[in-house]
């Protein structure tokens, strides 16, 4: 069972004392609108695993990192000097993505309310879609950046307008594919040193992607079988601490 507070049914009684006044992630703030997600959210497991999905574009950063260390020989040209510390950096984003909506999406998301790891989740969501782009279109110019980050928004948006639970699962879940997806072609894609890396490439990120899933298939069956449930509901306490969770405000 997983714990996370109050359920739909139970509303917002215990915990953090109730605010009075909603607030808005980024995306809301910079496009003037206001989502109605937030009044149908509730943690899911299908919403909690499909963060695992933004591990994957960091798979790929880290396989093109290893193959030109592997394979290209020093000195690296000025674009790869450029690209290579850029390509860790966004290989940490998009890790440090999974936690973060991990926690704001599924671990400490409550009906009708928006938290701090929710704040914290959509920063850093917005920090790696603007490196993300950023880098890409260092590499591929303009017109793939945009087409790219039009798709992205519009499954975040399309999420954030449910309109129902079921509905949110399904569209936001859809919505951590498609934001994996971009992000793993973007890595991918005109890679720095491709012509030399490209043979040992793909068999590479088939090897990285499956050390991932045996990472988080093990990552999982700790959690399930090996920790107590006492002692998850003292660890989820510890965290709820943080929440601070906010009203949202019809």
């Amino acid at each position: 069972k997983h714990f996370s507070g109050p359920s739909r049914a139970q509303g917002s009684s215990g915990g953090p004392p109730r605010a009075l006044w909603m607030t808005k992630n980024l995306a809301e703030l910079v496009c003037g609108i206001r989502f109605t997600s937030s009044k149908h959210w509730d943690p899911h497991p299908v919403v909690g695993l499909s963060a695992f999905c933004f591990g994957i574009p960091a798979c790929g950063f880290l396989t093109v990192i290893v193959c030109i260390l592997r394979v290209v020989d020093a000195p690296y040209s000025i674009g790869t000097i450029v690209h290579l510390p850029f390509y860790a950096l966004l290989c940490l984003l998009y890790l440090g993505a999974i936690v973060t909506c991990g926690l704001a999406d599924f671990v400490y998301i409550r009906c009708r309310h928006r938290s701090f790891y929710g704040k914290i989740d959509i920063v850093l969501a917005a920090a790696t879609f603007f490196a993300s782009n950023i880098n890409f279109a260092l590499r591929a110019g303009l017109l793939e950046p945009a087409v790219l980050s039009t798709i992205a928004v519009a499954a975040f948006m399309c999420s954030g307008s449910s309109k129902s639970f079921d509905q949110w699962v399904l569209r936001h879940t859809l919505w951590h594919v498609i934001g994996g997806v971009i992000g793993l072609y973007g890595s991918l894609r005109l890679a720095p040193e491709g012509p030399s890396i490209s043979v040992h490439m793909w068999p590479m990120l088939c090897r990285v992607v499956g050390a991932y899933f045996v990472v988080v298939a093990t990552l999982i069956v700790l959690t399930r079988f090996a920790i107590s449930r006492e002692r998850r509901i003292v660890v989820w306490e510890v965290g709820a601490k943080y929440a601070c969770w906010k009203a949202v405000v019809d």
